[in-house]
């Protein structure tokens, strides 16, 4: 049903929450929050569907809870009548305004009808009452040739100039009262009750007059209607009109019962939750906090790599000043397409003489729009098994960095970790000198309730845990000492990572142990968190620096393991953490800038553990809410070879023996670029999965490029490049079509 939202906001004529639940026995719409709520259905039948929709919006836009009540309980008025009369308006006022849709209606009530809904009873309409024949022939339409006779068309024209709900009310009490009229006429001999008629008599003269008697003798009642006059709702009396039978009206009756059949009571019910405010002060360990420690920590290490990391910054301006200028040329293409002519509307003199022949007379001015502003941020997997390449990734984000100063594109560089807050715990604990286990426990407790939760904890809130924090490694907002000193200090810790498990390093190389780093060390991959995170830290990206074109890459070694199972929520007790999916539920979020309805379970074609459906999920927040390109860079190292696993590719091209055309394409990729290439998946604009045999990226410059170097030869040094594979391809084509 959720593919079907579309068609309600559109009838509501307005950008309205639809929710879906399988509680629900009708729509009900909230005014203050423009939520619209309807009932889960099963069938499929594309007019059934259409038909329940409208039918349930014309009720949530136009019928008043309130005043329905009060009918019912005030008024003393019968409910199946006020059903069908109320019915037929609503439903005429939808139609009105959405004539497209009165096919729909006529097709799927027509359908229900054959199947039975209205009972076996419908399938005689001269048999029923007026009611009955009512509902048929608003229902069916006039297609269905539902039989009433001359003395009964008052109530259809009636009913016609129903616009309002207090029309509504007073139809109803007019149809009640002729109901029961002709009851009680019938109890006294006047006629079999449903031929009796409210009209002329056989004669043609008018049955009945002022001094007539009733068929016992006796006056009539005052207020009591006379054949030939239809209902005076003034005259309506709660007691003397009442319809004791609830079942009177069997159209109605039995509609009503087997609705419950349209309803899917059995389907999945739809959590509907929020995406918590994440608190930016607590979650950001600054870039200046950062340096101080890791400068304490492991920053005797660094004049071990100083050699090394000259040469590592000499070797990059190869490929930088390549993506400067490749930069620079996409961008003047860019600004050129965008680059328009107008007239001024003042008079171009030296024209003048042609005006007889040329009405192009005007001066014109040429309008060049003012650049792009670009922005990137990077997320960096800051987990134990990115030991092994964390050397290689540093490299590539200290390339990406560099370019980024050189064009003057803001950016920042970000880990997600979720050791940082549980060694601080630790080291707090060490340093109070407390040994008593029972003590311990105690203050952790008094610590963690001390301490702010990092995500908002209000209902309908995802429940994220604590221990989730990001390194704020790189900022544009550096000075460039500060850049370069962080840089360093990476380069080292990388170099000192990689020389660990490297059984060729040399003897003055550093060695780096995850107990040096502290706080820093390396943990799980709490991408989800990090993702999540980022819902609050692009727009403030964003609104700072004034961006067109905002960029987030991702560079990780493997898949999120942790991320959200509950949803807070109120009960008896107050507010706690519920289930949100699973067996029986299904978890659904609508966002309120876009709009937009996700359901999680959709997030992937194929099957996918629930945390990487959530970091597809909110990769999608960002893209649609946000408007940004993303970039998801997957190290395999899984294989240390040049090749991709046939398991990560089924990911997200499916098995191989179902779809080996795409895989062999891939595959093709692989052997040309040394790299996979994924289009818009795993909720990014493009994914790389990168084995590890291809991380070399410093070497694969291009020789004999800098900021002087002519179109030829950059035409000439790029076609030598191209048997380089991850550095140039990545780096300079793919990434720069993105970012650009």
């Amino acid at each position: 049903m959720i593919q079907k939202d579309q068609l309600a906001k559109l009838l509501a004529t307005e950008n309205v929450t639809v929710q879906h639940s399988v509680q629900a026995n009708t729509a009900s719409f909230d005014l203050k929050n423009r939520v619209l709520t309807l009932p889960i259905l099963k069938y499929t039948d594309g007019d059934i569907v259409d038909m329940m929709q409208g039918h349930e919006v014309g009720h949530a836009l136009y019928t008043d809870e309130k005043k329905w009540i009060a009918a019912l309980t005030e008024d003393g008025v019968h409910k199946q009548i006020l059903n069908v009369v109320e019915d037929a308006r609503i439903e005429k006022k939808i139609k009105r305004k959405y004539p497209g849709i009165v096919k729909n209606f006529i097709a799927g009530y027509t359908t229900l009808h054959k199947e039975g809904f209205f009972g076996e009873q419908a399938n005689n309409p001269d048999e029923l009452h007026l009611v009955d024949r009512i509902n048929l022939h608003y229902k069916l339409g006039f297609t269905a040739c539902i039989p009433f006779e001359d003395y009964e068309t008052w109530a259809i024209d009636e009913i016609d100039k129903v616009e309002t709900f207090d029309d509504a009310v007073r139809v109803t009490k007019m149809l009640q009262m002729a109901h029961t009229e002709t009851q009680t006429m019938a109890d006294h001999g006047w006629g079999d009750g449903d031929d009796f008629e409210f009209g002329p008599n056989e004669d043609g003269d008018e049955s009945g007059d002022e001094d007539a008697e009733s068929a016992d003798g006796t006056d009539e009642e005052e207020g009591e209607t006379e054949p030939g006059e239809s209902p005076d709702p003034d005259n309506f009396d709660a007691d003397d009109h009442a319809i004791d039978d609830p079942e009177e009206f069997s159209t109605e009756e039995a509609f009503e019962r087997n609705k419950e059949n349209l309803q899917d009571n059995k389907s999945d019910e739809y959590c509907y939750f929020n995406l918590p405010k994440a608190d930016l002060n607590s979650i950001i360990i600054p870039y200046k906090q950062i340096s101080k420690d890791l400068t304490g920590y492991i920053g005797h290490h660094v004049p071990q790599v100083l050699t090394d990391y000259n040469k590592f910054r000499r070797d990059s301006q190869k490929i930088i000043n390549y993506m400067v200028k490749e930069f620079e040329r996409r961008k003047a293409a860019n600004e050129h397409r965008r680059t328009g002519t107008a007239k001024t509307g003042i008079l171009d003199v030296n024209k003048l003489h042609s005006y007889r022949f040329n009405e192009d007379i005007f001066l014109k001015h040429t309008i060049v729009p003012d650049g792009k502003n670009h922005g990137l941020v990077m997320l960096l997997d800051w987990s134990a098994s990115m030991t092994h390449n964390m050397d290689k990734t540093i490299q590539q984000i200290l390339n990406l960095v560099w370019f980024c100063q050189k064009v003057n594109i803001p950016f920042e560089v970000y880990a997600f970790t979720n050791a940082y807050s549980s060694t601080r715990l630790s080291k707090t604990l060490a340093e109070s000198g407390i040994t008593n286990d029972r003590e311990r426990r105690m203050q952790v407790r008094e610590i963690r309730r001390s301490m702010k939760p990092n995500f908002s904890q209000e209902a309908g809130d995802l429940c994220i845990r604590d221990n989730f924090n990001l390194f704020q490694f790189l900022s544009s907002r550096m000075s460039a000492r500060e850049l370069t000193k962080m840089a360093k200090t990476l380069y080292t810790l990388g170099v000192g990572m990689q020389y660990r498990y490297d059984a060729r390093r040399h003897s003055n190389s550093p060695y780096i142990d995850s107990s040096e780093l502290h706080e820093y060390s390396l943990s799980s991959t709490p991408l989800v968190e990090g993702l999540l995170a980022m819902v609050d830290i692009i727009p403030l990206f964003q609104k700072t620096y004034k961006l067109h074109k905002t960029n987030l890459m991702v560079l990780t070694d493997g898949d999120a393991n942790t991320g959200w199972d509950s949803v807070m929520r109120y009960n008896e007790s107050g507010l706690h953490s519920g289930r949100m999916d699973g067996y029986g539920m299904q978890a659904v979020y609508q966002d309120p800038f876009t709009r937009k309805t996700y359901n999680l379970k959709d997030m992937s074609k194929y099957w996918t553990y629930k945390y990487q459906r959530q970091v597809i999920f909110l990769l999608r927040i960002l893209r649609d809410r946000y408007g940004i390109n993303t970039i998801g860079i997957f190290l395999d190292t899984s294989s240390h070879g040049k090749s991709v696993k046939r398991k990560l590719l089924e990911a997200h091209l499916g098995w191989y023996s179902m779809n080996k055309e795409a895989h062999m394409k891939v595959r093709q990729g692989v052997k040309k670029d040394g790299f996979a290439t994924i289009i818009d998946s795993a909720g990014y604009n493009e994914y790389y999965i990168v084995p590890a045999g291809t991380m070399g990226i410093h070497d694969a410059g291009i020789l004999g490029v800098d900021e002087n170097t002519t179109k030829g030869k950059l035409k000439t040094a790029f076609m030598k490049s191209q048997k380089n594979k991850f550095g140039s391809r990545i780096l300079a084509d793919r990434m720069l079509t993105l970012i650009v």
